[in-house]
């Protein structure tokens, strides 16, 4: 993700890079692909099969360009969600990456302020894959503005036309995420989201987050927003937590009362003030909230990954959000920037065992203000042998890296190439685009307009 930077709720838009920390990558001999250089304001991307290709398409979403006030950054109007098609026909081993055909889902004459992070779901039941698209500017009220929405995008001759469909709009809330699965027991899939509201950018006490459902009609309807919890951060997992055939919500915290986590003693921390949560479903759409972690600083991503070291257990990867160059609290007192391995413990609801995989310093921080690191993160098999590794982005350490996973369970932190200044990066996707036999990376960056794949 590209704009949420660190608590002081401040956008910064820095460049520069400094990782003299980081060991770059020798091994496997990844090169950068862009596919394109001019997605302005690149956002996020995810990969899934909507035109019922061999190969996967890519989805990006894009803010659109930025203007400069007296009072810093304007955040523009409406940006774009794009799809990317391989433009090789066929599915022959090891197709070309190069060419890629673009259409675009969303456009900014829709009026999409912040299309966040797409979600690709069958969310009307006729069997093509349509996307939704959470939006909105979590700073938004503070400018006199309510411009969060949640759409969804029906496709049409085979991803030629897309239909939109409103959720919510003109909501003071921005979203950042959907989940799209039976939440209150009907045997209808609904969309879950966190809706947030930072409110005034200097004031750290007046945000308001909620967990949101829109109860799904089966047929591309849904009701308006029930509050279903408190907190809760912008990117979330549906995951059956406990094992009780319920789908749950798992979910970092970034705004709210996780920001004064340093002055709250450990022993006194709970699910308000943890960075990592997870909202247990009870039945009829009822929730409890439950901590994770309590001494990781505001939270940016936590995702299941199974067989993590070789021994079958399921074990989940996340990523702080912070910033050591800011010298007053609360950002001071928070642990440095990191990716954390959180292992459920034989009571899910109690906090789970936790260890640091990143090394100090894996993930420097340009800038201060407005700046924090690390951003989202994914596993697969990077290097050919046969471990789990994790991509992950450096957000505002302005670079994108691989975690390589070593004898032991061990991580060793590397920079991928041609990846300086390749700052506030969303993806990434781990995924073999070409039958090639090998994943590839894919990442966008906010800092650069770009769209770019490594692959070796």
């Amino acid at each position: 993700m590209k704009i949420r930077n660190n608590r002081q709720k401040i956008v910064g838009l820095l460049a520069g890079l400094g990782c003299t920390a980081l060991v770059q990558a020798t091994e496997p001999d990844y090169s950068r692909l862009t596919i394109d250089d001019a997605l302005t304001g690149a956002a996020f991307v995810v990969s899934g099969n909507l035109l019922n290709n061999p190969r996967p398409e890519l989805v990006a979403s894009a803010f659109g360009p930025f203007a400069f006030g007296p009072m810093g950054p304007i955040p523009p109007a409406a940006g774009q969600v794009v799809m990317y098609r391989n433009a090789q026909p066929g599915n022959r081993p090891n197709a070309q990456l190069d060419r890629w055909i673009r259409t675009n889902i969303v456009s900014e004459a829709d009026g999409i302020t912040f299309p966040n992070r797409p979600q690709i779901e069958n969310v009307d039941g006729k069997g093509d894959p349509d996307v939704i698209v959470p939006g909105g500017y979590f700073f938004d009220t503070f400018l006199g503005n309510a411009r969060g929405s949640i759409t969804w995008w029906e496709s049409r001759k085979g991803g030629k036309r897309w239909i939109r469909h409103d959720v919510v709009t003109d909501s003071p809330f921005s979203y950042h995420s959907v989940l799209f699965e039976d939440f209150n027991g009907d045997d209808i899939n609904d969309i879950v989201s966190v809706g947030e509201n930072a409110g005034n950018p200097s004031n750290p006490n007046d945000d308001v987050v909620e967990v949101h459902l829109f109860a799904g009609d089966g047929h591309g309807g849904f009701s308006a927003a029930v509050t279903i919890g408190a907190g809760g951060g912008s990117l979330l997992t549906a995951y059956d937590v406990n094992g009780d055939g319920l789908i749950d919500i798992v979910s970092p915290q970034f705004f709210g009362p996780v920001a004064g986590q340093p002055f709250v003693p450990p022993f006194a921390r709970n699910a308000d003030t943890a960075s990592f949560v997870w909202f247990e479903n009870l039945g009829s759409g009822h929730f409890a909230k439950h901590a994770i972690g309590v001494n990781q600083g505001p939270g940016f991503a936590i995702v299941p990954v199974q067989n993590l070291l070789g021994d079958g257990v399921t074990r989940w990867i996340a990523t702080n959000h912070t910033n050591q160059n800011i010298p007053f609290p609360p950002f001071s007192l928070y642990p440095e920037p990191a990716v954390y391995e959180f292992t459920p413990t034989a009571d899910v609801r109690a906090l789970w065992s936790v260890r640091q995989l990143s090394a100090p310093g894996d993930f420097p921080v340009t800038g201060g203000v407005g700046q924090a690191a690390p951003g989202f993160l994914a596993a697969g098999e990077l290097n050919g042998d046969g471990l789990v590794d994790i991509a992950v982005s450096g957000d505002g350490a302005r670079g994108v890296f691989w975690m390589e996973q070593q004898a032991g369970g061990s991580f060793l932190t590397h920079q991928l190439p041609d990846s300086e200044n390749y700052g506030q990066a969303g993806g990434p996707v781990i995924q073999d685009l070409n039958r090639s036999n090998t994943n590839e990376i894919v990442f966008s960056s906010f800092d650069q307009n770009a769209l770019s794949i490594w692959k070796r």
